[in-house]
């Protein structure tokens, strides 16, 4: 029997995507495994006005208030609209109070939240987890690269990427652990003869990180080989959905794409579960949620060769369901969403399947962060001191309160 372990997750406020998800669902994991899981966050006292609509981490953790233990306190304009200082000291604060000392805190990818763990790291070893390749990350693991008992990153680009930014970090402090899911179970199709391949992408909608622009050109050069297909897109707004529309008429796919906007993890799965390929065109990654998603539902993948994508290519499972290419490189593209849709459905779907299983389970997952978890230690760590006093509070306050009346007024 594995031997019960304690760990806690520290997050910001709300759910903004794939991070905040695999926390909240890895917490859920670990603590119907038997282990003494904690959650610390604030408890918004009424929707902030940069939420943006999305669901407070609080409430997601509400179907687990059983089994996990929940550390919170009701936070208002004063905690959004307040320094990054305050808040941090805040959630420092409710580690002390309210997680045992020498349990480990793994962190959400959020500034204060860094600061506010980094602040206990001599009571509570700090797991870093650097979650994109993205300059943010190096950034931030930089300054609190002495305060960390250990460093997550989700990928093997990420690991050797930091390590090249800080030298200095023992090698066996940073670990690549891709982050997990709970695997939807297995839906059954028959074999089929496919006339229209279902492609789908899912993900923001623009062209910073995504590249929503060779997406366009994807589909314009299938349209050229006469290649039957169907496009569908989750995640654009209203604008964005206006605007591509128009680039796909542009080049003669404007009947083969459907923008689906916002979708539930429930819709999402429906989607992957009948397409063929999901298809990524990214700048950039961590290891995308998306990806593991699509592989579990049985879809093939083709996407850019960059963090997260490129772990996988050659995979022992890949060849039957999994493909890359080049940023940018729109032809190999077409190549690769080809080569996949050949391949036979249930051969394919098998493929998928036993790559998501082995690599991205929330137990795998899991499995390896106790790795980690067993080997952190506060042994040789001083906090970084934050220096919140009564005058540091009250100024905080004061300028909470000018931007939330700007805000209000504005609206």
């Amino acid at each position: 029997m594995n031997a019960r372990r304690q760990l806690a997750f520290l997050c910001h406020p709300y759910h903004r995507g794939g991070v905040t998800r695999w926390m909240v669902d890895a917490a859920a994991n670990a603590a119907s495994a038997g282990h003494a899981v904690w959650f610390v966050t604030v408890q918004p006292s009424a929707e902030f006005h940069n939420s943006g609509g999305r669901e407070p981490i609080w409430s997601l953790l509400q179907p687990h208030n059983g089994s996990i233990t929940v550390v919170t306190e009701s936070a208002g304009y004063e905690f959004e609209f307040g320094t990054e200082q305050y808040r941090a000291a805040i959630y420092a604060k409710l580690i002390r109070n309210g997680v045992p000392s020498g349990v480990p805190v793994i962190i959400s990818d959020d500034r204060a939240v860094w600061a506010g763990a980094a602040a206990v790291a001599d009571r509570n070893p700090m797991i870093g987890v650097l979650h994109c390749d993205d300059p943010y990350y190096y950034e931030i693991g930089r300054l609190y690269k002495d305060q960390m008992a250990a460093c997550v990153c989700v990928s093997e680009r990420v690991r050797r990427l930091f390590l090249h930014h800080c030298p200095d970090v023992p090698v066996e402090k940073v670990s690549a652990i891709p982050c997990g899911i709970n695997l939807p179970p297995v839906r059954s199709q028959d074999e089929r003869v496919i006339e229209t391949t279902r492609l789908v992408f899912i993900g923001r909608f623009n062209d910073e990180q995504k590249r929503a622009g060779d997406l366009v050109k994807i589909a314009g050069a299938l349209v050229e080989q006469d290649f039957q297909f169907h496009l569908d897109i989750a995640g654009n707004d209203a604008v964005s959905g206006e605007e591509y529309s128009r680039y796909f008429e542009e080049v003669g796919a404007g009947d083969k794409v459907t923008f689906n906007g916002w979708l539930s993890a429930g819709q999402v799965n429906d989607l992957l579960s009948r397409a063929d390929v999901l298809v990524l065109t990214s700048n950039f990654e961590g290891t995308p949620l998306v990806m593991m998603e699509a592989l579990a539902a049985g879809c093939g993948f083709a996407g850019t060769r960059v963090s997260g994508i490129e772990d996988y290519e050659h995979h022992e499972f890949a060849a039957d369901c999994f493909r890359s290419f080049d940023v940018g490189d729109i032809a190999e593209a077409v190549k690769k969403i080809r080569e996949i849709s050949a391949i036979p459905v249930v051969q394919r779907r098998a493929a998928a399947r036993k790559l998501a299983e082995a690599e991205f389970s929330m137990d795998v997952c899991l499995e390896r962060y106790y790795s980690v978890v067993d080997a952190a230690t506060t042994a040789g760590i001083a906090p970084v001191s934050l220096h919140v006093g009564r005058v540091q509070m009250i100024r905080s306050r004061a300028m909470a309160l000018a931007r939330m009346l700007k805000v209000s007024l504005k609206k």
